[in-house]
């Protein structure tokens, strides 16, 4: 089933980006077609947030995701070319799913303010949809370049209502505007066939007003969602696996996409070591083979924020997971940065005092109270740039941090992470260590 009007058929990804216009009373109704096998209407239940999906036999799949009074989105949120359910809450938080089921959000961040009116669209041809918000009292869309915390954000000002296609056939959504009482969707700066379009709606084949594609009733109470819930020829995601040594527009969107969750992928242009150690970081995180490669189902996993425990007492701090090896230097309780290091890794040695003793990293909360300049010498080597949080124990950096404990208590951090770091910290800011020790590996590499 695919959305029609009258005679005309509507391509999948335009008649997506008219839903907004629907919940705004311009009342439009499916029609079964044979044009499209792909395109088709969801309904949403707006008293409880169930959803009922055509599954290609004439039926539907039912299954609830959201709540009372959220404002259901549809998108290919994870670039597979399927469009699965969102939510819009009223207080600017986005839901997403990345299957058409009943289940926990894969995807959740806030982008907006209560009031706000959400749309979908691929704002920069990338192939993957993101959101925007329509802000009435400012006549302006925010649209998104990536899902998630740390993104990006243009702004459209916009004169009606928004509405959201490819107008201008350059593989790019653009925002136009539905003039209320006039008819017109309000398109800037289009050319159709050479010369300038405005007032008009153009859907990709030709000029037409917005009356051609109404219709004199809908269904009453459901809320539509247009979209392309499969099935698919190709389900599965087609995003590549990198390494060292790769080049192209796929490691330029990874370095970008580790960058907006807070880790440190550096400015180059190929997958260089700046970038591998990043990937590292990334495995850490997620508990996944550290060996700096980029699997291609490890493209999913970038859709998720990043996680910090919530502190009301200590917005601004260091969190050190040496569980998964990593440290979090965490900003207004957000993560500002994400890096790799290097704890304890349990061995014995001796220490200046000729007592043998295990190496550990103290774990619990603390504050930093001391910090030296350039390579401080210590009984046990140089600590570069240490800032110290108990005792002799100090994060610093090192030539030397695997990806696994090797240190004798402190927790390394490379150089140029080190260089980063410890100008924003302070004298007296919190830092939370935590988290079950990982054992090296057995070949002594990584």
């Amino acid at each position: 089933m695919v959305i029609a009007f009258f005679n005309h058929t509507v391509d999948r990804k335009n008649m997506r980006r008219l839903i907004l216009p629907l919940a705004l009373g311009i009342v439009l109704t499916a029609i079964p077609t044979i044009a499209s096998a792909s395109t088709s209407v969801a309904f949403v239940d707006p008293d409880d947030g169930r959803w009922y999906v055509p599954h290609g036999s004439g039926s539907f799949t039912s299954f609830s995701f959201g709540a009372a009074d959220d404002t259901p989105i549809s998108g290919d949120w994870n670039c597979n070319g399927i469009d699965t359910p969102g939510r819009f809450r009223t207080d600017g938080l986005f839901y997403l799913r990345n299957a058409v089921s009943e289940g926990e959000p894969d995807i959740t961040f806030h982008f907006g303010v209560p009031g706000d009116q959400p749309l979908v669209g691929d704002w920069n041809g990338d192939g993957c949809d993101t959101v925007a918000v329509y802000r009435s009292s400012e006549s302006t869309v925010y649209a998104a370049d990536r899902l998630g915390l740390h993104m990006t954000w243009r702004s459209h000002p916009v004169a009606g209502t928004p509405i959201v296609g490819d107008f201008d056939g350059d593989n790019r959504d653009d925002v136009a505007g539905y003039r209320a009482g006039s008819g017109l969707v309000l398109i800037d700066n289009v050319e159709v066939g050479g010369e300038s379009v405005a007032g008009l709606f153009y859907d990709g084949i030709q000029v037409r007003t917005i009356g051609e594609y109404a219709h004199d009733h809908a269904l009453d109470r459901l809320v539509p969602v247009a979209g392309n819930f499969g099935p698919c020829a190709v389900c599965e995601d087609v995003r590549p696996a990198l390494s060292t040594g790769d080049q192209g527009a796929w490691v330029t969107e990874l370095r970008t996409r580790l960058a907006g969750l807070g880790y440190r992928p550096g400015n180059g242009v190929g997958y260089d070591s700046v970038l591998r150690s990043a990937v590292v970081t990334f495995e850490k995180y997620h508990g996944l083979e550290r060996n700096g490669v980029f699997e291609a189902d490890h493209w999913a996993l970038l859709d998720k924020a990043v996680s910090v425990p919530f502190r009301a007492d200590a917005p601004n701090r260091v969190e050190v997971d040496l569980g998964r090896q990593i440290l979090i230097l965490v900003r207004e309780d957000l993560p500002a940065g994400i890096i790799p290091i290097s704890s304890a890794n349990g061995d014995t040695y001796t220490s200046w005092n000729g007592n043998t003793v295990t190496a550990r990293t103290p774990e619990g909360d603390f504050e930093f109270y001391r910090s030296e300049s350039g390579w401080y010498r210590s009984y046990l080597g140089g600590l570069y740039e240490p800032f110290f949080f108990r005792g002799g124990y100090a994060i610093h950096g090192s030539n030397s941090v695997p990806a696994y404990p090797a240190s004798h208590g402190c927790i390394r951090t490379q150089i140029a992470d080190q260089d980063w770091l410890k100008p924003q910290l302070e004298l007296g800011m919190p830092i939370f260590v935590y988290g079950e020790r990982t054992p090296a590996p057995a070949t002594g590499n990584g």
